[in-house]
Parts: structure tokens; C-alpha cells; sequence
């Protein structure tokens, strides 16, 4: 029986040596050869598969990583500019609110001054004990301060305007309108139609300012009394003093 060397090369591995029978045996020796040289390619190319997707995998993984750091720190510079954009805004926010307040103060703080007078001038029992030429004196008085505290709410209420939406503003200045028109009324229906400067006419005059005292008392009953509540409610709506249904209600009765 003869014997033959069959030398396999598989690149990048050493030459492997198989020794054969030359007879009967051949042809299985062969097929066994070559069945192992085709294993033997296969785990090359396994290794070779497995190694490949590592290094994609892996290339993949850094890519996201650095992808998820740069999102990251993205959102860690938005979420500071829109800090820094809110904290503004609340700023910002709060001094309005600050100056519409002290708007809402000086405003209420004149009104109320003009509504001492009002009741002062209506009031059912005026002081009885006067002489004659005092109590015109103080009349007098009175219709003129009425008057400039009408003046001074208009000019105070125009001047905060810009703290006001316009809704709350025109509460506020139909308010004011209403005031210095019956200021006004007051003072043109009594002291207007005489010339103080010369000496006035005791019986002419008081009967013209008790019926204006009368009117000025009934006033309240009508639309200035209402449009009085509403200014109220509209405050302390602003002042978050209210949940709004008291004004809603005067304004269900004034339209």
C-alpha cells in the first residue's frame, strides 16, 4: 500500500499534513480533506462575522453616546435660558402687579376723598347752628373741593391708565366721569348761577342747594350707585380680592 502526503494551505493558518492511503481509501481521504478545509474556512469566517458586528456595535454605541452628551447638554442650556426667560417674566409680572397696585391705592385713595365730600354735602342733617352767612361759606367750600377732587380722580386715573387692561379702565373712568358730572351739576346748579363776589341772596340760594342736596342723595339710587359697586368689585377683583362674582353681578345689572 502505498502512502501519500497531501500538503493544505489555508491562509492565515500553518500548512496542515495528512498522510492518505493510495489505494482503496482515496477517495473517502479526500472528501474527509476537503470537508475539513471547508470547517476550517468557516470558523475563519465566524471569527471574522463576530469581530465585525463588535466593531460595529460598538461604533454604533459611541455615535448615541455622543449624540445623547450633546442632547444633553442641550437641554441643560435651554433649560437655563427658559429659567432665566421665566424668572423674568415673573420680575416683570410682579412690578407690574407692584405698580398697578399702588395705581389701584391712589386711585381709591381720591375716590374715597370725593365720596366724604359727597356725603357731607347730602348728608340729611346739615349743621343747623351756622349763622346764615357761615353755612353759605361752608357750602361754598364743599361745591368747590367737589369739584377739584372729581378733577383730581380724572387726572389720576388717566395717569395709571397704562397698569389697566382696558376693561378695568373703563370701569374706572366711567366712574370718575359720573363723579365730576354731578360735581359739576352740583356746583353749576347752585353757586354757578350767582355772582358770589357781590352779596348773595340767602333766600335765592339755599333753596337752590337743599334741591341739589336732594338729588345728590338720590343719585346713589340710580346708575352712579351701581357704577360705585362696580368700581369696588373691579378693585378688589385686581387685587385678587375677589373671585369676580359680586362683579359680575353689577355688571348683569347695569347692562
Amino acid at each position: 500500500m502505498q502512502m501519500l502526503r497531501i500538503n493544505i494551505r489555508i491562509d492565515g493558518i500553518s500548512e496542515v499534513h495528512y498522510t492518505l492511503a493510495a489505494q482503496g481509501s482515496l477517495e473517502v481521504s479526500l472528501l474527509e480533506v476537503f470537508l475539513t478545509a471547508i470547517g476550517g474556512t468557516t470558523v475563519v469566517l465566524g471569527i471574522a462575522a463576530y469581530f465585525g458586528r463588535t466593531f460595529i456595535d460598538l461604533q454604533v454605541s459611541r455615535v448615541i453616546e455622543k449624540y445623547k452628551a450633546e442632547l444633553q447638554q442641550k437641554s441643560e442650556v435651554l433649560k437655563t435660558e427658559l429659567s432665566i426667560y421665566a424668572n423674568e417674566q415673573s420680575v416683570g409680572l410682579s412690578r407690574l402687579d407692584e405698580q398697578r397696585s399702588q395705581a389701584i391705592k391712589e386711585i381709591y385713595a381720591v375716590a374715597n376723598k370725593w365720596q366724604e365730600l359727597f356725603l357731607e354735602i347730602a348728608r340729611p342733617n346739615p349743621p343747623m347752628k351756622l349763622p346764615p352767612e357761615l353755612q353759605l361759606r361752608r357750602y361754598l367750600n364743599l361745591a368747590q373741593n367737589f369739584v377739584k377732587v372729581a378733577e383730581d380722580l380724572s387726572v389720576k386715573s388717566r395717569d395709571n391708565a397704562i397698569f389697566f387692561q382696558q376693561e378695568s379702565y373703563e370701569i374706572i373712568a366711567r366712574f370718575g366721569m359720573a363723579a365730576m358730572d354731578l360735581s359739576c351739576a352740583f356746583y353749576d346748579q347752585t353757586f354757578g348761577k350767582v355772582d358770589m363776589s357781590k352779596d348773595p341772596s340767602y333766600d335765592e340760594l339755599f333753596p337752590m342747594i337743599e334741591k341739589e342736596r336732594i338729588a345728590l342723595r338720590d343719585s346713589p339710587k340710580e346708575d352712579f350707585g351701581q357704577l360705585q359697586s362696580l368700581l369696588l368689585a373691579e378693585f378688589r377683583r385686581l387685587m385678587k380680592a375677589d373671585r369676580g362674582g359680586a362683579l359680575a353681578d353689577t355688571r348683569n345689572r347695569l347692562a
